[in-house]
């Protein structure tokens, strides 16, 4: 059973992922949907802690271009079906992971930060030979943690969409 603090974690990953939808889509009904849940959501994400003053300010955004390589594929991953030799999901949260965190600090003895939450909405394909561009966007901070939107494109075509959230963490 998620308590407190678990509970606003799992809520702010929802929220924002609504909210990115909401955005990406040309069906307005769905648009309007997305962007209702997302702000009945909001009323229990917001904790009201200030932001650690080593997280990025909402709006900061970075992009990285990645090729895909036979190690990124799904059947290189275990996929049952060696036919599925395309760029897999679990590379995808990865990079979301990766590119997220160069806009935090880099790990010191006293600080470093940890992955928290992960939804990722694996929605196109691409292939071995692809450079895909992932971006992600810090969408909120409360006290220690972050919550990114992430996308990844190939060429025009979007890949991936999803929202991830990393926590700074002192050293023990």
């Amino acid at each position: 059973m998620l308590h407190g603090r678990q509970a606003a974690l799992v809520a702010e990953t929802l929220r924002a992922s609504l909210a990115a939808a909401a955005a990406s889509t040309a069906d307005q009904g769905l648009a309007q949907a997305f962007s209702g849940a997302a702000s009945l959501l909001s009323r229990h994400t917001a904790d009201g802690r200030s932001p650690h003053p080593a997280l990025p300010a909402a709006g900061a955004t970075v992009t990285r271009t990645l090729p895909v390589t036979k190690e990124d594929t799904a059947t290189a991953m275990g996929h049952p079906d060696p036919a599925v030799a395309v760029l897999g999901s679990p590379r995808i949260a990865l990079w979301f992971e990766v590119v997220a965190s160069a806009l935090l600090p880099e790990p010191a003895p006293d600080l470093t930060h940890v992955g928290a939450g992960i939804l990722v909405h694996h929605v196109g394909r691409a292939d071995v030979g692809e450079e895909v561009t992932v971006r992600a966007t810090a969408e909120a901070t409360s006290g220690r943690r972050v919550t990114f939107s992430c996308a990844a494109t190939a060429g025009s075509r979007l890949i991936a969409l999803g929202t991830h959230q990393r926590v700074l963490q002192e050293r023990r």
